[in-house]
């Protein structure tokens, strides 16, 4: 009887403090938007949204340097050459030291041709300016830290590394109720939040200790054009590909600053991003515990291991994330009420379909992950292509009358696009997996689950009725919803081997716990 393997035990194990982390993050932010909202007004609000997409944007700035920086760091990692690991990190500094700089330059041109670009009221242009001009001291800073966390994943310490995040949240929700005590103004409040994210800079440059080498030999800048070139190889066509799937996602935002009726749609926009976020970084969170396990298991060229991480991998990402992106829905107009007021029901149905979205985006995961470290990415980026360049358009249509809808659908008409061809094409033709075996093994099976439970709670919901308060109905409304589920999973679902391990865990924790 097979056991999970090492490689699903050490995916959940590096998770476990980064879920914890966004939970909280999101906690934090459920509470101080509204917050913020209400104090500073939806139109004023709406130049945050603005300043984070614009920053998202720019990301594609990277040009696949994350992502290919990791995979060769953690094979270098794995063989103990530590001296290819030194010349990576230190041409890291001066490379994205260059980026941050050229980053910086782009936010003081958008701080001084604001209202050109997007729907500004007068009164809003000089708070606009003095967001941009923030950004752009900041963004080297920020930039440079990228190959601090690099070196950080490569050795397996992404646990330090959701840690030194969490601080750095819980620093921000203190700043916010700060801000709104005493009253500060909106450039005052994102300066703070700024210097908040900057935190987990020192935090981890400490925790690099763990590595055999001085700082000096990671962080002092050096240029070796030979191992930047080895990297850059591999990291070009994950731009290419990634240039269109920041576009498709982070320009969504920025269109409708561009076509919709005013700028206040982007705190709806925001409002349920939120929510939709914390879906969305749970994958992020897997990718990033992914791609060193993938890169490893991809260089030994076992078929059969490649083939089980995926089918395991894929396995638990479907059931954790249909349990919340089902419970999300379950709950979502109550949330929408508590969270924002009764003004913001209306959102409900978008929030919906994007949570289904990002479902359908992310229990691709560990495909992605194996493609990523693969680098057989050219077919992707013509299906990124494609796919951003037919849903870009649809944002901008429906702006002027859908609002943020105009936005959500885009999004949908780009995933479905970009999953389709995985399952199609990209999966059996150039991984050389069964793309039925991984739907009918390890996603569907999960999402039967959280269908059959939705449609048993709210049924049950409708039928009996769980009270007036929203708080009530979503507690009654998810306790049924999670024991369902929880039924199905260990009846219908669960392997034995599985239960065995899950006991195992369950009685560690208990006595860790006494």
């Amino acid at each position: 009887m097979k056991r999970p393997s090492p490689t699903a035990k050490r995916i959940f194990s590096g998770s476990a403090w980064g879920i914890f982390s966004r939970i909280l993050d999101a906690g934090a932010k459920f509470v101080t938007i509204p917050l913020l909202v209400g104090y500073y007004g939806k139109g004023d609000y709406g130049l945050i949204a603005l300043a984070f997409s614009l920053n998202a944007y720019l990301r594609l700035m990277d040009l696949g340097m994350n992502v290919g920086s990791v995979k060769f760091l953690s094979q270098w990692e794995a063989k103990g050459d530590w001296d290819s690991i030194s010349r990576a990190s230190r041409s890291g500094v001066i490379f994205y030291g260059s980026i941050g700089l050229l980053n910086a330059l782009v936010f003081l041109f958008m701080a001084f041709n604001g209202a050109y670009f997007f729907k500004l009221s007068p009164d809003q242009i000089p708070v606009y300016r003095s967001m941009m001009i923030i950004l752009s001291f900041s963004t080297i800073p920020n930039w440079l830290s990228n190959v601090v966390i690099q070196l950080l994943s490569a050795k397996d310490e992404l646990g330090h590394v959701n840690r030194a995040f969490l601080a750095s949240s819980l620093v921000n929700f203190g700043v916010a109720l700060t801000a709104i005590y005493f009253k500060w103004s909106l450039p005052a409040y994102f300066l703070g939040y700024t210097l908040a994210t900057l935190l987990p800079i020192p935090l981890n440059i400490r925790r690099l200790k763990v590595l055999p080498l001085p700082l000096s030999k990671l962080l002092i800048p050096k240029w070796d054009l030979a191992i930047f070139r080895e990297i850059i190889g591999y990291s070009a066509a994950i731009f290419l590909m990634g240039i269109f799937q920041l576009t498709a996602n982070e320009l969504r935002p920025i269109l409708l600053a561009r076509y919709a009726s005013s700028i206040d749609v982007l705190t709806d926009y925001r409002v349920i991003q939120t929510i939709a976020m914390l879906v969305i970084s749970f994958g992020s969170i897997f990718l990033q515990v992914l791609i060193p396990s993938a890169s490893k298991i991809y260089a030994e060229g076992d078929n059969s291991k490649i083939e089980r991480m995926v089918l395991e991998a894929t396995r638990y990402i479907s059931l954790f994330l249909n349990f919340v992106v089902f419970i999300l829905i379950l709950n979502s107009r109550d949330l929408l009420g508590v969270y924002m007021g009764p003004d913001y029901l209306y959102l409900a149905p978008w929030l919906n379909l994007w949570l289904l979205t990002v479902l359908l985006n992310m229990h691709n995961t560990p495909v992605a992950s194996l493609v990523l470290s693969s680098g057989k990415t050219k077919a992707l980026i013509y299906s990124s292509a494609i796919s951003c360049i037919l849903s870009l358009p649809i944002t901008a249509m429906l702006a002027p009358q859908w609002n943020v809808g105009a936005a959500v659908l885009g999004y949908l008409v780009y995933m479905t696009i970009q999953i389709g061809f995985f399952y199609a094409y990209y999966i059996p033709k150039v991984l050389f997996l069964r793309s039925w075996k991984i739907l009918s093994v390890s996603f569907l099976p999960a999402l039967a689950a959280g269908l059959i439970a939705w449609a048993g709670a709210y049924g049950l919901q409708n039928w009996l009725g769980f009270g007036e308060s929203p708080w009530l109905r979503m507690l009654l409304q998810s306790a049924v919803f999670a024991c369902i589920f929880l039924f199905l999973l260990l009846f219908l679902v669960v392997r034995p081997e599985e239960k065995v391990m899950l006991k195992t865990y369950f009685r560690r924790f208990v006595l860790r716990s006494s």
